[in-house]
C-alpha cells in the first residue's frame, strides 16, 4: 500500500485545495458589500507658508513649506464587515504646478483597525506631513484643494481604493502670512 509519507502528502494537498477553494469564496463573497463610505465632510479651517529646511533632500537652502489645518468629520462603519482586516484613511492636498500639471502630497493619515474607532471627528487637525513642492517654491498656489481617500485591506481578496469630499478651492498665501480659511479666495482659470 501507500506509505506514511504519501498519506501525509494526500492529506496536505487536499488541505491546501481546500483553503484555496474558501479563500475564493471568501474574496467573491466581500464584492456584495458596500464599498462606500458613510457621510464624509472635509473643510480647511487655517493654512501658512514658511520657510524651512527639507529633511529628505539634504537641501543647502530652504524650501518654502505648507501647513493646512482642516476639520473632518467621516463615518467609515460602511467599509467594514467580517473580511476588513483593516482601513488606510488618508487626506491629500492637490494643486496645479508650473513643472507638473497636477500635484498631489498626502498631508494626514491613519490607518483603523475596527468598526468600533471608524467615526473620525477631528477639528483643526494639524498635518502630520508639510507640503513642499519639487521647485522649492510654494506660497501663491491657486486652486489648491484637501480631498479624503481610503483603502479597505481585507483578510482575503483585492484591496479597494476609493475618494470622497473635496473642500473648496483656496489660495495659499504669500511666505509669513497666515489666513483663517473661512471665506476661501478662489482664481479660476480659464
Amino acid at each position: 500500500m501507500h506509505s506514511s509519507l504519501v498519506r501525509v502528502q494526500n492529506v496536505f494537498g487536499f488541505f491546501t485545495s481546500v483553503t484555496f477553494v474558501v479563500g475564493a469564496l471568501i474574496a467573491l463573497s466581500a464584492l456584495l458589500f458596500p464599498t462606500e463610505p458613510g457621510s464624509v465632510n472635509i473643510d480647511v479651517t487655517n493654512f501658512r507658508v514658511s520657510k524651512g529646511r527639507v529633511r529628505q533632500y539634504h537641501a543647502t537652502k530652504p524650501h518654502e513649506l505648507a501647513s493646512v489645518n482642516f476639520d473632518l468629520e467621516a463615518d467609515l462603519n460602511p467599509l467594514f464587515n467580517w473580511n476588513t482586516k483593516q482601513v488606510f484613511a488618508y487626506v491629500s492636498v492637490s494643486y496645479p504646478g508650473k513643472k507638473f500639471s497636477e500635484n498631489e502630497v498626502v498631508i494626514w493619515d491613519r490607518i483603523i483597525t475596527s468598526s468600533s474607532k471608524a467615526k473620525l471627528r477631528l477639528k483643526n487637525q494639524t498635518p502630520k506631513y508639510r507640503i513642499h513642492d519639487i521647485t522649492g517654491k510654494i506660497s501663491a498656489r491657486e486652486n489648491v484643494t484637501l480631498t479624503f481617500h481610503w483603502n479597505v485591506q481585507p483578510h482575503v481578496g483585492a484591496l479597494t481604493w476609493g475618494s470622497a469630499a473635496e473642500s473648496e478651492a483656496f489660495v495659499l498665501p504669500a511666505i509669513g502670512e497666515k489666513k483663517p480659511a473661512s471665506k476661501p479666495v478662489v482664481k479660476k482659470s480659464s
